[in-house]
């Protein structure tokens, strides 16, 4: 079972190391954190059910999570080629739309969500 706990922790650092990269070396990764940080302190002075917590904390990871999957793309076709080519764009292109999409999503929902409190 000690091996079980070592293999545990060692997986669990590479998470936590990869988590404090992406939140020190990557901007976009740092806003995404930030603006996460805001919505949740605004949360706490209203009236939100659990389910409301839920949906918001779900929004807020699900789009840190996006771009993190983002920064991990863009970092691969980089490692690949530094020579521009189309492709390369193409590639990087779409993965910033999926974390776009994903924003729109969390958007719609923290209007929803936080606009019926306060109007």
């Amino acid at each position: 079972m000690h091996w079980l706990k070592d293999k545990l922790i060692h997986k669990f650092g590479y998470a936590f190391a990869g988590l404090w990269t992406g939140i020190r070396q990557d901007s976009s990764i740092a806003l995404q954190c930030v603006l996460g940080a805001v919505t949740i302190i605004v949360c706490l002075f209203l009236p939100l059910s659990a389910i409301e917590w839920c949906l918001i904390l779900i929004m807020i990871f699900l789009v840190i999570t996006m771009e993190f999957i983002n920064s991990a793309i863009e970092e691969t076709v980089n490692y690949i080629s530094l020579q521009r080519h189309p492709m390369a764009k193409r590639i990087k292109d779409l993965s910033a739309a999926a974390v776009l999409l994903m924003s729109i999503c969390a958007l719609c929902v923290a209007v929803i969500i936080i606009g019926g409190k306060l109007f």
